[in-house]
């Protein structure tokens, strides 16, 4: 087993970055992807952003801080301990169960090394958006992938099942992607209740703002009631602001304390700018624009179910901003797609004939959807 040490650390993390970079790859992360275009000439239905842009008052706070970009976001009303404030008024948790990140990527990547470091075993979903599973084979990790059952959801009984004493972490993404399917909430909470007491559980919350009532189906509740559970959020989905680059963990407090001493430095260096964290701070408080963003994309996604259905395509109902659907040849329709500047995703290895779109404005689906209708992949 290869030693490794902080070097070794920085140039994976410099592979993986690199990797979701290139302009056309297969990545375990978003199956097979082409990305060459020029974005003024593609649909972008590929990244799950908001295509309604970051809301108003976000802006705002940006403009309003632009003087600060000469500044790390520190010693100022806007800066890292504010956000983390908030979040945790918004959360019911306390400051110290938040982890602040460059999106909630590098969090996710910091728990593939903390955990999966020395050949931890980590389960995980499968397919899913599988950060922490693909940066822990990067380090050597046992990664542990359990197929999703039969109605495309994650197999819990199937997870607890592998869980052993050689568990150090399991993962799992809530609505998941790219199936857009989640879980009961009481059913998820039974469950990390129970297996949080063999090994800590993360569960992925990036499209839980896509769900009516969203914040009652959350499993960050169980964090206060003392559980071994990790939740990941970002504001890259809904609140639009994937170009940013900012998110968070929320956790036990020992637990992010010990990650935060080990992977941030206590220097700001290393944080999300004072520009992102005065845009998050105005983002959480937006509640109308969520709520906007939510329900233009139900629009769009029903708007996707009728043409699917229409063409005799099999789709998941979604409860996130993407649908997955079932192309029977994914290399054929990527190159359709591709001849017609859309980028989207799709091909992950258990399920290679599936694709994933992204629900764009109205427009961009209308185009979609004139491009598929002769089926002229099939």
């Amino acid at each position: 087993m290869q030693n490794w040490n902080r070097r070794d650390l920085l140039r994976a993390i410099g592979a993986t970055s690199l990797s979701l970079g290139l302009s056309s790859f297969t990545s375990p992360l978003l199956g097979e992807i082409d990305n060459t275009a020029a974005p003024e000439d593609i649909r972008r239905l590929l990244f799950n952003e908001n295509p309604y842009g970051t809301s108003r008052k976000a802006k705002k706070m940006i403009s309003q801080n632009l003087d600060r970009t000469n500044r790390y976001a520190t010693f100022h009303k806007y800066d890292f301990l504010a956000l983390k404030k908030l979040i945790a008024e918004e959360e019911g948790l306390q400051p110290e169960n938040i982890l602040l990140g460059h999106g909630s990527f590098e969090p996710l990547c910091w728990l593939a090394i903390h955990f999966g470091i020395n050949q931890g075993e980590i389960i995980t979903p499968s397919p899913t958006f599988d950060v922490v599973g693909n940066f822990g084979r990067k380090i050597g990790a046992k990664i542990v992938p359990v197929e999703v059952d039969s109605n495309f959801k994650m197999n819990l009984e199937e997870m607890e099942g592998r869980v052993s004493s050689q568990t150090k972490l399991l993962t799992l993404c809530n609505p998941n992607n790219p199936t857009g399917t989640s879980l009961d909430t009481t059913t998820l909470k039974s469950f990390c209740n129970q297996v949080s007491e063999k090994c800590p559980v993360l569960i992925d919350e990036a499209y839980i703002h896509f769900l009516p009532n969203w914040k009652t189906k959350s499993m960050a509740s169980l964090i206060p009631e003392g559980k071994n559970v990790f939740i990941a959020r970002t504001f890259s989905k809904i609140y639009g602001m994937a170009g940013l680059r900012i998110g968070f963990l929320m956790g036990p407090a020992p637990l992010i304390a010990e990650m935060e001493s080990k992977f941030t430095l206590g220097f700001p260096g290393n944080m999300p700018n004072s520009l992102s964290v005065a845009a998050a701070m105005a983002a959480i408080q937006d509640k109308e624009f969520v709520d906007l963003s939510r329900q233009r994309n139900e629009r769009g996604r029903n708007q996707l179910y009728t043409e699917l259905k229409n063409l005799g395509i099999k789709y998941l109902e979604s409860q996130a901003n993407f649908v997955y659907f079932d192309v029977i040849k994914f290399k054929e329709f990527k190159a359709l797609m591709r001849k017609n500047d859309i980028v989207l995703a799709g091909g992950w290895p258990t399920k290679s004939n599936w694709a994933r779109v992204t629900i764009g404005t109205e427009k961009e689906m209308d185009y979609f959807v004139s491009k598929i209708k002769d089926k002229a992949w099939m």
